[in-house]
């Protein structure tokens, strides 16, 4: 029986949390019973119930009242996901929520009935002043002593004003403002490769499950830990839920994200906070992250940020439980996708995220019966489960011979969630890494999962110039953190990139992963950008992204003086990029002498012809010139060619030369109806180039040329400030087929 309540003690966050809980209990009985109006008591006694019913939630799950984690998860998706786990939990949090409510209702009756009854009105009002008193005494009580105020305190990043008009300069500001004017953003980072990385998070995995009672379970975990390098880590705030640390284990930063928490990543296409993953990026890494379920608290549209290329979970790979991939598949798959890695040239990173031993006792997998004997409890039966899961992965990783030149980093997302009773009570709870590299015995003595970006990059030998948000830090990290949530919270919001018109309901595309490796969907925009510099239409742009991975090229062509075809946008651009002070149009003589920008090489047809001969699987898309005939007599191979023209009669006269394509524009499809799209499908057009401002308003007719089987392209993408390549191709790319990118990273 003792043993029972210190259990529900534990269970609730301990004795000081279950006695803070009893006295806002308390006083709202006394709050209520001197309401006299019934339909305000109604409003009073709803109210204090659900808060009283959210705390001891709250306390369930984390041994903590509610604070910003609990907010987070208060998500339809992220509830119903994992409700078949608590069923008997909501039942009868529903059930005692109804008693509770009914009885602070009916507290003045009790209170009159058992108390006042026989006392005379003096008296009476005596106790109700009493009873005023007492209220006011608990609650300072319960501010002085207890935990609720610390608790709650990380809530105060909800209050916090955040737009969705972010800009990069307002970034810089709030970089300023903190102090961080040498933080490195994306656009600044300066790295070299090392080694492939595997990342694998274990679902609520804590330090405890290493040791005492439970040592018997991970005997493949211990064997790392003794084989290879080890360090404990400590739990910080804002990082002790799993998109949390996922998040902080990218940016080094705790997720806080202010009243919008994860949905904020809806409406992000660009991350001005660096990342490990944006590092690799630069370091022509491959990223895939692997989970269950990447739709869970927002992290499928954070990767997305992040810039990751794959992510691989129950939306993507068919398995006959269609709730989520379980964590054997899970092992399964990723040693496919190592293989599939292995035999491409680029470097890779592979993130893999389990699920299996979540709280609060697991999602039990029969499968591995044939490998685990019966144990205890569901929870640890697949603690032992996941234990045996890696163990055969790193057999894997031996077998590949990939352990010699591959980092492995292996910890828990997060400590385990609920009744702490379980593990022994004089070991202290914690975090740990487990990795085949050297930790680095730097000036962090205590290591925090802040740390961990930085540990990756150091044992994967990933040489880089970042700075990450634990080198600014002071002191104990917990503490700072907590001293400096609304900093974060800045800094977070402010470094994500938005779309303000984008309703908050936009969700990225299913296929995005699929439309953002296929060549076939991005135009490299006047050869694609160069350094800083776009609309050069220059040797050097081409060479540039025909090396990055584009193999359609949009050339502006235009007329020199004497009527020869050269690449440029209009002669006032070309002028204002190579500093011409003369008259236009030029000389052919005049235009090849003039490098553009002082450093590129300008294109006349011979130039042209020479870079398309070269590299023959290139494909030409031309733009400004309307004369299908006479330059498709110039280029080189008309099979190759691709023409953005600018009237019906101009089309029909390419269609009628050998040319790969003859494209009708947006002015000549801007008001055609679906009997028009029918038309151009009869006549042989097979692709169409349109303003991106189109998409909005002409779905239907999108979806028409989609149907006849007429690819749509969309230039304009970067005309508005925050319609990019990433925007587009997360959110419209359903309708059209491609777009004129100015870069893009296949």
């Amino acid at each position: 029986m003792i043993e029972t309540f210190r259990q529900l003690l534990y269970q609730f966050g301990g004795k000081k949390d279950v006695i803070t809980i009893f006295i806002f209990f308390i006083v709202f009985y006394f709050f209520n019973s001197i309401i006299q109006n019934k339909v305000l008591r109604i409003i009073t006694s709803l109210a204090t119930a659900s808060f009283v019913i959210l705390q001891l939630v709250s306390l369930y799950f984390t041994q903590s009242f509610i604070g910003y984690q609990f907010f987070i998860h208060l998500d339809l998706y992220d509830i119903s996901s994992f409700a078949f786990l608590y069923m008997f939990p909501i039942v009868f949090t529903l059930l005692f929520f109804v008693l509770l409510s009914v009885f602070y209702f009916f507290s003045p009756v009790l209170l009159n009935n058992l108390i006042l009854k026989n006392l005379n009105n003096n008296l009476v009002f005596m106790i109700k002043i009493l009873h005023i008193v007492v209220v006011i005494g608990l609650f300072c009580l319960i501010f002085k002593k207890s935990d609720f105020p610390s608790d709650t305190y990380s809530l105060s990043s909800l209050l916090l004003p955040v737009t969705d008009e972010n800009s990069e300069s307002k970034f810089e500001d709030i970089l300023i403002k903190y102090k961080m004017v040498d933080y490195v953003v994306p656009e600044e980072i300066k790295c070299s490769g090392g080694k492939n990385i595997i990342v694998i998070s274990l679902e609520s995995f804590e330090r405890s499950f290493l040791s005492g009672k439970f040592a018997s379970l991970t005997p493949n975990l211990q064997k790392l830990r003794k084989e290879w390098n080890y360090t404990d880590i400590k739990q910080n705030y804002g990082s002790g839920w799993t998109s949390g640390s996922l998040y902080t284990s990218l940016t080094g930063f705790p997720a806080y994200f202010g009243v919008q928490g994860n949905t904020i990543f809806q409406k992000a296409y660009e991350s001005k906070i660096s990342s490990i993953s944006h590092v690799l990026k630069k370091a022509n890494y491959h990223l895939t992250f692997m989970n269950g379920d990447a739709n869970f608290s927002g992290t499928k549209e954070m990767l997305h940020a992040l810039k990751f290329d794959k992510i691989i979970d129950k939306y993507n790979v068919k398995y006959p439980d269609h709730f989520r991939i379980r964590d054997k598949d899970l092992f399964s798959l990723a040693k496919i996708e190592i293989k599939d890695r292995l035999s491409r040239n680029n470097p890779f990173a592979l993130f893999i995220s389990t699920t299996d031993t979540h709280f609060p006792d697991g999602i039990y997998d029969e499968r591995m019966e044939d490998f685990i004997s019966k144990k205890n409890s569901n929870l640890e039966f697949m603690v032992a489960a996941v234990d045996y899961m890696i163990g055969d992965f790193i057999h894997f990783l031996d077998k590949e011979n990939l352990l010699s030149n591959s980092s492995i980093f292996i910890y828990p997302d997060h400590l385990k969630m609920g009744d702490p009773s379980m593990f022994e009570s004089n070991e202290e709870r914690g975090l740990y890494l487990i990795t085949n590299t050297k930790i680095s015995e730097d000036s962090i003595t205590k290591k925090y999962q802040l740390d961990i970006p930085k540990i990756i990059l150091k044992g994967a030998e990933v040489e880089h110039n970042l700075k990450f948000y634990t080198d600014y830090v002071s002191g104990d990290k917990n503490k700072y953190i907590i001293n400096n949530i609304a900093e974060i919270t800045e800094i977070n919001t402010h470094g994500l990139l938005r779309q303000g018109e984008a309703p908050i309901e936009l969700n990225v595309s299913e296929d995005y992963v699929i439309y953002k490796q296929d060549t076939t969907r991005y135009i490299a925009h006047a050869g694609g950008q160069i350094s800083q510099h776009t609309y050069t239409n220059s040797k050097e742009a081409l060479d540039l992204n025909y090396k990055k991975g584009f193999r359609l090229f949009e050339l502006d062509i235009i007329k020199t003086k004497e009527g020869k075809y050269v690449a440029a946008h209009d002669w006032k651009h070309w002028s204002s990029i190579t500093n011409y002070k003369g008259t236009v149009p030029v000389t052919i003589q005049d235009f090849l002498q003039h490098k553009i920008h002082d450093i590129y090489t300008p294109l006349d047809m011979v130039g042209i012809n020479n870079w398309f001969s070269e590299h023959k699987d290139a494909i030409l898309i031309t733009d400004k010139i309307n004369e299908p005939i006479a330059f498709s007599e110039k280029f080189i191979d008309p099979s190759r060619l691709m023409m953005k023209l600018f009237d019906l009669e101009s089309v029909k006269k390419g269609l009628a030369t050998k040319i790969k394509s003859a494209m009708p524009s947006h002015n000549v499809v801007v008001d055609y109806t679906k009997e028009d799209v029918a038309m151009l499908y009869e006549i042989g057009v097979k692709h169409v180039a349109v303003s991106r401002t189109f998409i909005e308003n002409h779905k239907d007719i999108l979806l028409a040329f989609k149907g006849y089987g007429i690819k749509v392209y969309a230039y304009g993408v970067n005309f508005i400030d925050g319609i990019n390549e990433e925007y587009v191709s997360k959110y419209e790319m359903d309708f059209i087929h491609g777009i004129y990118a100015d870069q893009w990273d296949f």
